[in-house]
């Protein structure tokens, strides 16, 4: 019985391609937390913006950011908008990569075709997930603004020499808070589905792409060469190189009589 061990070199590239998953997907679930708190602030500086403005009219939305217990609204928003072109660049700067990858899979299809093998990319070991569903973000974002409302609520009580409301900050007047956060939160959630879906759609095309230059890499690699064949000479007889007419007898010639 034959035991194939592995070579150290096959055994390196085995290790390296874990750690690039495992780096891969530590970058992937930081980037999603970091989108999670972004989303869950801005819908927190939505919603109250918003619950001011049902409770009070205009008054109450100019009190709710000029008012000095609000006056870090402001700022806030400014630090919200910043985040959030940062994070649109980033996202912008990952589809670039996916038409890159994508346009390089058309390189390497086309070189194939001509027979100027390019070199294959590597494909990607680890699958593309299928993605959280609309209420596994809706639901999850709208309990942490909720949450963070009423802890800002409490703070702002605290802040203004008054007693803290605890749970009053979404009953009472302030019944339609937890709704109003829910509408936000749906809102960021459809959002952010929908951008999960196109980054989605996009990276299955690349991934496909890929999957048929490797396809064809590996087709060109397994196929053995085609050796041309000589070509045959025909040995025709001489008459057929002479002509066969010059051989012939000529016809007799009249004599004059």
């Amino acid at each position: 019985m034959r035991v194939s061990i592995p070579s150290p070199v096959t055994a390196w590239r085995g290790r390296a391609q874990a750690y690039a998953r495992d780096v891969i997907a530590h970058r992937q679930t930081r980037v999603a937390a970091s989108a999670s708190v972004l989303l869950a602030f801005i819908g927190l500086w939505a919603g109250h913006t918003l619950e001011y403005l049902r409770v009070w009219g205009g008054a109450g939305l100019v009190s709710s950011i000029t008012n000095p217990v609000h006056i870090y609204m402001l700022p806030l928003a400014g630090v919200l908008v910043l985040l959030s072109a940062l994070f649109a660049l980033r996202l912008w700067r990952a589809w670039e990569a996916l038409n890159q990858r994508l346009e390089h899979a058309v390189f390497s299809i086309r070189g194939l075709w001509r027979g100027s093998p390019a070199p294959a990319p590597e494909m990607p070991s680890r699958p593309s997930s299928p993605g959280a569903r609309l209420v596994a973000i809706w639901l999850p974002l709208a309990s942490a603004q909720i949450v963070l409302y009423v802890i800002q609520e409490n703070i702002e009580a605290i802040a203004r020499a008054q007693p803290a409301p605890w749970l009053g900050a979404i009953t009472g007047i302030h019944w339609a808070a937890p709704l109003v956060h829910l509408y936000v939160a749906l809102l960021l959630a459809c959002g952010t589905r929908i951008c999960q879906i196109l980054v989605r759609r996009r990276v299955s095309v690349v991934e496909r792409a890929e999957a048929l230059v490797v396809a064809i890499a590996r087709r060109v690699r397994t196929s053995p060469p085609e050796t041309p064949t000589p070509a045959r000479q025909s040995t025709a007889p001489p008459l057929d190189g002479i002509g066969a007419h010059l051989w012939r007898r000529p016809p007799p010639r009249l004599l004059d009589a």
